[in-house]
């Protein structure tokens, strides 16, 4: 069994982690304490824009930290390795950034690690058709998700039992309310539960390719930690509070206005915030846990506002702009979350709260957003246009289910949840009419599906799904999936 010292030691670590030998009296008279081994390593799950910032800026220090990037779908893998397992950053006026030396590992349910090396025919044994070993395990100390809200739970549970309560993870990601879902669905326990540090972006960035992006804006990342919980405080229905601050007043040595020291961190948390904040690229900066949450429900509110009004009125931000109709919409729906968020009982000693929170001061946010990103397609609408499921719940739903707590009437962002699933719906749908013609491919292990315009990248996700999952149904049943498939669909091919 592999003792603490060795998994929190990082491959580049060359220092000796046994222990003394019994003979050795040197260092029988230390009274001393040896200072934690630091881990190096930093795991990141997710692989979109904000993901691929973040990795490319750690990659970039002079000292760059080893960087593992996590994948959950093979097709990612494939993309990543096709190109050049590399990162490019193409920022205007400063030319094309690249960034090598990531590791990457395949993450499939239920839990297997498959290094980015291994072939797709090594999945199963193409003889017994039973399952390779899994690859050596290695514990996570540092964990950057930038998934979208919605995939983060079964993204992050696959990889759960590499993570400890010495581990530490950064949320990076639109919307609230995914660190209750952690905390409930994967890390019920609090004595074994990791750290956590909250985080959102500024960043202007726009996908220029496989894992290469366009950082049009530049923007900051405010990063703060979240105390560790002792215990569960209930909610008005019985259930896990939703929300992670603490009612709790300050640790004494702490200032309000001010984060907490690094150095007062856990070991994993100093570490990786230290680190991200030397990162010039990221702009991050240290908020105290009052400032953080402010800032987090400022964003949710200008989400609110901007990305289904994008998506039912089928327009770029800018155009929400200038428009009298549009405009008494937003009204609406900042009057409603400004109710919430100011009846919040984690807001309650927060400076200034009613004026910061004021649909008057969120209205003059949302303009300003919509204007300087006038040109841009939010990213709810281009989830809806690709029939990809949107981060509304984590956004409008958030709100909703706050209102219900508080027993407050939130009308309108009901009716915005349900049209954007309802609109998202018959997207859906007509992808699906659109991909129609199958072709059964059994030496491929899955089916080619072909489809129009810009349902192509879809159908290429959905064959190499289907490839994937084939070959999994395969190898668990032994029976010879794959030809009754053949034999199912083989009808349509013609």
């Amino acid at each position: 069994m592999s003792t603490k010292a060795e998994w929190w030691a990082s491959p580049q670590d060359s220092r000796n982690t046994s222990p003394p030998s019994p003979h050795d009296t040197t260092t029988a008279t230390t009274t001393t304490t040896a200072p934690p081994v630091i881990p190096r390593r930093i795991h990141i799950l997710g692989s979109g824009n904000v993901g691929s910032l973040v990795a490319h800026s750690l990659r970039t220090l002079p000292n760059p930290p080893p960087v593992t990037l996590l994948f959950h779908k093979f097709s990612k893998l494939e993309d990543f390795r096709n190109s050049g397992s590399r990162i490019e950053l193409h920022r205007p006026l400063k030319g094309v950034s690249i960034s090598y030396g990531y590791e990457a590992e395949l993450t499939p349910p239920p839990g297997a690690v498959v290094a980015a090396n291994t072939p797709f025919e090594a999945l199963v044994d193409p003889n017994t058709r039973a399952t390779l070993p899994i690859p050596p395990q290695r514990r996570i100390a540092n964990l950057i998700i930038t998934t979208k809200a919605h995939q983060t739970i079964a993204a992050l549970r696959p990889i759960s039992e590499r993570l400890t309560k010495d581990s530490t993870i950064l949320i990076l990601q639109n919307g609230m309310g995914v660190l209750e879902e952690i905390k409930a669905a994967i890390f019920p326990d609090p004595a074994s539960r990791p750290n956590f540090v909250l985080g959102i972006t500024t960043h202007g960035l726009y996908p220029e390719g496989p894992f290469a992006l366009m950082q049009k804006g530049m923007g900051t990342i405010s990063l703060g930690y979240v105390q560790r919980d002792h215990q569960e405080a209930p909610d008005l229905k019985g259930g896990v509070a939703r929300s992670w601050f603490t009612s709790s007043p300050p640790p004494p040595s702490e200032h309000p206005d001010k984060p907490p020291p690094l150095t007062a961190l856990p070991p994993s948390s100093e570490y990786l915030l230290s680190t991200l904040l030397s990162a010039k690229p990221l702009e991050a900066v240290h908020l105290s846990i009052a400032e953080l949450l402010s800032a987090q429900f400022e964003k949710l509110a200008i989400n609110a506002v901007i990305n289904p009004l994008t998506v039912l009125f089928n327009c770029k931000n800018g155009e929400l702009l200038e428009n009298f109709y549009i405009v008494q919409n937003m009204r609406l729906i900042l009057w409603e979350v400004s109710q919430v968020l100011c009846a919040l009982p984690e807001l309650a000693a927060l400076p200034g709260r009613d004026v910061r929170l004021s649909p008057e001061r969120l209205y003059d946010l949302v303009i300003r957003v919509a204007r300087l990103t006038a040109g841009n397609y939010s990213s709810m609408f281009q989830d809806v246009r690709n029939g990809k499921q949107t981060e509304i719940d984590y956004i409008n739903g958030y709100v909703l289910d706050r209102a219900r707590d508080l027993e407050l009437a939130c009308t309108v962002n009901y009716m915005l949840v349900n049209m954007v699933k309802g609109k998202g719906k018959i997207v859906q749908e007509r992808v699906a009419a659109q991909c129609m013609h199958v072709i059964p491919l059994y030496s491929w292990g899955g089916f080619l599906l072909f489809g129009s315009g810009i349902n192509f990248i879809c159908c290429k996700y959905v064959y190499r799904s289907a490839a994937y999952i084939c070959v999994c149904i395969d190898q668990l049943l032994g029976v010879g999936f794959l030809p009754f498939l053949w034999s199912l669909f083989g009808g349509l091919g013609g």
